[in-house]
């Protein structure tokens, strides 16, 4: 799992000193192999986001204790059944949005090192094509 050091090791990398064509030729292919660190690096807190999203309902007890409630008639204590597995299941999804928060900051922060590579990279073909 990617974790901030990586992230600033890789986003130390992204730096451009336009001193001359040869030297910035250079420095486009590590900040090409910095984007492409903060690429896999972003793919993995994808990966944990897709796992903390994965469905934590299933049919469990209090579904088919409902349904039993309601087949003998007692459809007030079924309700209630109802009501306090969907409040479970809300809460598990609250737990589940505060989980994400760190890993969805953390993929915007790539998401930002990854924007400043382009820009670095659109200034150094500039230079080159105005010193060819």
């Amino acid at each position: 799992m990617a974790n901030q050091e990586q992230i600033k090791q890789a986003s130390a990398k992204l730096y451009l000193n336009l001193d001359n064509p040869q030297s910035v030729k250079k420095q486009l292919q590590r900040i090409n192999q910095a984007q492409k660190e903060l690429r896999q690096l972003k793919g993995e807190v994808n990966s944990k986001i897709q796992e903390v999203n994965q469905p934590v309902k299933s049919f469990g007890i209090d579904e088919a204790a409902s349904i039993g409630l309601h087949i003998f008639g007692q459809h007030r204590i079924a309700n209630q059944v109802t009501r306090q597995g969907n409040q479970a299941e809300r809460r598990g999804k609250n737990q589940q949005n505060k989980a994400k928060q760190p890993l969805i900051r953390m993929r915007e922060l790539i998401d930002k090192y990854i924007f400043e590579g382009d820009r670095l990279k659109l200034m150094a073909q500039n230079y080159l094509q105005e010193n060819k």
